[in-house]
């Protein structure tokens, strides 16, 4: 009895190791992706969905330090839960999130 049980462990054991295992290696396959569209169509297509989460206050086409083309997400603050929610890279291209504050309309100028 005990040795069935120890092998039901080892083998739950060895599923959860597996699961783990190809989880991140589709995880790295999605971050080393050749982008397929234009990024500023990806962006498009994904606005309204990024703009859902709470404390996203705008997206936006910016650049990594290395100058390579990512989608800016700007949010009023950074939090755990906005960096759950929002994902690293869309359809292969790369997202950073920016602490924007809050933003609000401008005043209108009597012209």
């Amino acid at each position: 009895m005990w040795i069935n049980a120890r092998r039901l462990w080892l083998g739950g054991l060895l599923a959860l190791a597996l699961v783990g295992l190809s989880a991140c290696c589709a995880q790295k396959e999605s971050r080393d992706e050749v982008p397929k569209r234009d990024i500023n169509s990806v962006m498009a297509d994904h606005t309204t969905e990024l703009m859902a989460i709470p404390g996203v206050t705008g997206v936006a086409i910016g650049e990594l330090d290395d100058r390579t083309p990512c989608i800016l997400v700007l949010v009023e603050k950074q939090t755990d839960q906005i960096e759950r929610a929002v994902p690293t890279i869309l359809e292969g291209h790369p997202v950073r999130l920016l602490v924007s504050g809050k933003i609000v309309p401008m005043r209108e100028t009597g012209n």
